[in-house]
């Protein structure tokens, strides 16, 4: 590897390389038809000259736009892109996108679903998120503790997912600091049915089967998923002692969903799913279940004046239950530690949405929205080997609810420029939130903990300007601010990893977000497309889990912390930084061949922290420094199909203070396809994808007693995708 993110001078000596080939892009001759182009270009003169056509995009500011009119660094991932990568999730699908990162290192197949929060740009990771996802432009980060089930969205159901950095709170509020994932479903089609059976090694089964149809102004579309694995050891292999075992999954997946279209001007929407995960965690005591459910209903109305409405209501019903041990030192034995026996938690939202283009140069935008959660988790600790039970139990949550009120204004004062001006007002209240544990065996209250309802205001401002220079030159900045509500998880809820404790903490104010950034897109010869920009963002309040000591022995807040563990709360820190340079270059030489590459740097630190002193310059934990993605594809259906894609990230800390590390690494993953006819079917294919295809060994983990868990082996599988 000539790029390890160990060297200093190696990070500017890429960043000079990038903004070198930006640079020399500039002074070559435009191309009159390029990707990016509009779409009235003229048609390529030559057999190796294609035109992509670009994609309407919606997330960026709530209204479709063309790619190329939004001031924002969007990349869009396509129904095509997703078929042609050998990524089995869309969290793992994600991972080429610049600056996405999940609190671990690790595939959602084998990690906690309280380790799935998802983070764009170094936004603070950790188990919840700081981007809000959506799905079919409702929430999914879960309503309890803002990680995402990344598993509820089977691939095959997915048109495609648009992935906007940078603060969208002006727009979105709540969670949206580093962004907005915006994954998009398939709709009902005339009489279509598709089936795919994918088969791997580790016992993987990947079952899919999606039907649909539409009649008159009705349609309607159904699918089923079933996902079974076997998983793999989590933990590094000269670790391993007798309790560890392979960290198996299964899952189940059903959407539904009914339009009704009377017109071009007016439609309605049911869509339902219902989820179903089982997971081994890898050793024989640790284990968790989720059940959930969805429904969510709306419809779109234009109005003779022009006014184009929408409405969506949505709610979510969820259990989740998950159990922890404590390991022995030699990994030979483990004592239960935890058991979360129960957790419910509910919400219900909706959003009312008002747009209409004015006098041509102004489209407007004003919408309101609300989203009222409850959650507790009821749980068992203290475990006792001599009354073989748990002899404390606790129950600790609450209600929150938050509402939103935002307005924009797309302007065009003249041809080729644009200016975007947002703001959104945000009120997140918390209230009948308790912490109240008792003596299991007598029932005897030892801690009752009643919380003041609280309340916090938020404004959130945004200001965009995009000026095209050029057909093929485009210039962008913002400047931006956003705002995130703690979760009841964070406020209430303590947990446990192994001997690591951390404790819950109700006085947490929520994190603030000041931020801009600049950038350039640029077709600088035919068919190759350059994108870069720098970011810097500042967040006040950031929670953060901080240290407060190390076993054996009592800390305050954890109470007894085992030998080999820490004691960590969750805290506001008053400011950290985060800035960056992000690059992309997409390259289509040939017919068949495309080339494409994407670098981020990312430079965080704790700039302010008077109660935690010693954290002051310290890199934000989880977050590297470097991260880079080269793709190579070529896509003949006369012969073969194939994409190789090689996957970089640098080095990171698991900790606040810094003293965890976990090494870079580098994976690479092959995905081939093929046509085949089919008697009496429009369509088929066979394909076989292969993940980390060298089976490289890297950190995702590690726990203050040393013990290192690790990513992925190589996983392959393969099958066959039919349509009839």
């Amino acid at each position: 590897m000539a790029l390890t993110g160990k060297a200093k001078s190696g990070s500017y000596s890429i960043i000079i390389a990038v903004a070198g080939l930006v640079a020399l892009g500039a002074l070559m001759r435009p191309s009159p038809v390029a990707w990016g182009a509009d779409t009235d270009s003229p048609a390529p003169s030559g057999p190796g000259e294609t035109v992509r056509l670009e994609p309407v995009v919606v997330s960026a500011s709530r209204v479709e736009q063309r790619l190329r009119d939004v001031p924002a660094n969007v990349t869009v991932i396509t129904r095509e892109e997703i078929e042609q990568s050998p990524a089995r999730t869309v969290d793992d699908l994600l991972r080429q996108v610049p600056g996405f990162s999940l609190f671990r290192r690790s595939s959602s197949l084998v990690t906690h679903p309280t380790a799935q929060g998802v983070s764009l740009r170094g936004i603070g990771p950790s188990g919840v998120s700081r981007t809000l996802v959506l799905l079919d432009g409702v929430p999914l980060n879960d309503p309890f503790g803002g990680w995402v089930y990344w598993s509820k969205v089977p691939l095959e159901s997915v048109e495609r997912i648009e992935v906007t950095r940078g603060g969208g709170s002006g727009v979105y509020g709540n969670y949206a600091l580093g962004g907005v994932i915006n994954i998009i479903t398939r709709r009902p089609e005339a009489r279509v049915a598709q089936a795919k059976l994918d088969l791997g090694n580790r016992d993987t089964v990947d079952a899919d089967l999606l039907v649909s149809h539409v009649t008159g102004p009705w349609g309607v579309s159904l699918e089923g998923n079933y996902f079974r694995t076997n998983g793999y050891k989590i933990v590094r292999e000269d670790q391993r002692g007798a309790i560890d075992i392979d960290a198996d999954s299964t899952h189940k997946t059903f959407n539904g969903r009914v339009e009704y279209t009377p017109s071009l001007t007016s439609s309605l929407f049911l869509a339902g799913s219902f989820f179903r995960e089982d997971r081994g965690n890898g050793t024989p005591l640790q284990s968790n279940e989720t059940e959930t459910g969805y429904v969510a209903t709306g419809g779109r109305l234009k109005t003779a004046d022009g006014s184009d409405w929408q409405l969506t209501l949505f709610s979510h019903l969820q259990t989740f239950s998950s159990t922890f041990s404590s390991a022995a030192p030699d990994r030979n034995s483990e004592t239960p530690s935890l058991n979360q026996f129960d957790v419910p938690s509910t919400d219900a939202g909706a959003n009312l949405q008002w747009s209409k283009r004015i006098f041509q140069s102004h489209l407007l935008t004003a919408g309101t929205d609300l989203r009222w959660i409850n959650g507790e988790t009821n749980e068992d600790f203290t475990f006792n080997p001599t009354l073989d039970d748990f002899t404390r139990r606790r129950k600790a949550g609450g209600e929150q609810f938050l509402t939103g009120a935002y307005l924009q204004d797309i302007f065009t004062p003249a041809s080729g420029w644009q200016v975007t001006i947002a703001g959104r007002f945000d009120s997140w209240q918390s209230f009948s939130a308790s912490r109240v544990e008792r003596n299991k065996q007598t029932g005897a209250i030892t801690r009752n903990n009643q919380f003041d309802d609280r309340a916090e205001f938020a404004f959130s401002p945004k200001v965009a300007l995009l000026y095209h220079a050029t057909d093929q030159l485009s210039l962008r900045s913002s400047f931006y601010k956003g705002f995130r509500a703690p979760t009841i998880n964070e406020l209430f809820r303590p947990f446990r990893v192994r001997n690591d404790i951390t404790e819950a903490n109700a006085d947490l104010d929520p994190e603030r977000l000041i931020g801009g950034e600049v950038g350039m897109d640029y077709a600088m010869m035919r068919n190759l497309l350059g994108r870069l920009t720098t970011f810097w963002n500042e967040v006040k309040d950031p929670v953060v889990n901080v240290t407060k000591g190390i076993g054996p022995g009592t800390v305050a807040p954890c109470g007894f912390v085992p030998a080999g563990g820490v004691c960590r709360q969750r805290q506001n820190l008053d400011r950290t930084r985060i800035r960056g340079i992000e690059a992309e270059l997409e390259y289509r030489p040939f017919l068949y061949w495309t080339f494409s590459g994407s670098y981020l740097y990312n430079h965080t630190e704790v700039v302010s922290a008077p109660n935690q002193p010693e954290l002051e310059g310290k890199r934000i934990a989880q977050v590297p420094r470097h991260q880079f993605t080269l793709k190579l594809g070529y896509t003949n259906p006369a012969l073969i199909n194939f994409y190789v894609q090689g996957r970089f990230v640098g080095d990171q800390f698991e900790d606040d203070i810094n003293s965890l590390k976990l090494g870079d690494y580098f994976v690479m993953d092959l995905m081939l396809w093929r046509p085949i006819p089919v008697p009496k079917l429009s369509a088929g294919e066979i394909f076989l994808g292969v993940e980390n295809l060298f089976n490289r060994t890297y950190d995702v983990g590690k726990t203050a007693d040393g013990v290192v868990t690790i990513g992925a082996p190589v996983l392959v599988h393969g099958g066959v995708r039919v349509r009839f």
